[in-house]
C-alpha cells in the first residue's frame, strides 16, 4: 500500500520543526552558557581601591532598599522588572562605591531601563551628563554607556553614575566622595575595569 502524499508531506514538516526545535535548544542553551554569572562581571575586591571594606556583596532582590532599583524608589522610572541582580557596595577612603547589575528577558528591555533611568535622573537639575575623558585611547571611545553627575554642594560632595548595557545585562556604576579629581579619577578607573568585561 502506498502513503498518501499528505501524509509525507505532513511527516516532512513535522520533522522540520523537531529539527529546528531542537536547534533552537541548544542555540539558547549555548548563548545562556556564554553569558558570564553577575557576580563575575562584578568589581571583584583586587579590583577596589587599597583602603576598602565592603558594606554588601551578593545576590540582591526588588525589595532591597541598599540598590537603586528597589521598590521604594523606582515606580518613576522602572519600565520592566529585572530576572536577577546583584550588588556591591564598598566604602574606600574618601569614597563610596556602588557596583550594580540587572538581567533582564533581552537586550532590549535592558536597554529600555537605561533609558528610562537616564531620562528620569536628568530631570534632576543638580545631575547633568558628563563627557568621557579624551585619553587618546580610541578604545576606550568606543565603548557605550553614559556618565552622569549629581553634585551635592550642601555637602561639597559629587556622584558619578556609569549606566551601559552588555547583552540583556544592566550595569550601574556609582562612585560619591568629595568634590575633587580624586574622586573623579577614582571613578574613571573603576569604570574602565568594568567597560572591559
Amino acid at each position: 500500500m502506498k502513503p498518501k502524499p499528505y501524509r509525507a508531506t505532513f511527516l516532512a514538516i513535522l520533522f522540520a520543526f523537531i529539527v529546528l526545535a531542537i536547534g533552537l535548544f541548544a542555540w539558547a542553551r549555548v548563548s545562556a552558557q556564554q553569558e558570564l554569572p553577575l557576580a563575575e562581571m562584578a568589581l571583584q575586591e583586587y579590583e577596589l581601591p587599597k583602603a576598602h571594606q565592603i558594606l554588601s556583596a551578593g545576590p540582591t532582590t526588588f525589595q532591597d532598599v541598599s540598590q537603586p532599583i528597589n521598590l521604594a524608589n523606582s515606580v518613576a522610572f522602572r519600565v520592566h522588572q529585572f530576572h536577577e541582580a546583584y550588588k556591591i557596595n564598598v566604602l574606600a577612603e574618601e569614597a563610596e562605591i556602588g557596583h550594580y547589575l540587572y538581567r533582564y528577558d533581552d537586550k532590549t528591555q535592558a536597554e529600555n531601563q537605561a533609558k528610562a533611568l537616564i531620562t528620569y535622573a536628568l530631570q534632576d537639575p543638580r545631575v547633568r551628563p558628563v563627557q568621557p575623558r579624551d585619553d587618546g585611547n580610541k578604545e576606550h571611545r568606543s565603548l557605550s554607556g553614559q556618565t552622569v553627575q549629581f553634585t551635592n554642594t550642601e555637602a561639597g560632595a559629587v556622584y558619578y553614575w556609569f549606566i551601559d548595557v552588555q547583552g540583556r545585562t544592566l550595569i550601574l556604576l556609582m562612585v560619591g566622595g568629595p568634590a575633587g579629581e580624586r574622586t573623579r579619577t577614582t571613578f574613571e578607573a573603576l569604570k574602565d575595569r568594568v567597560q572591559q568585561r
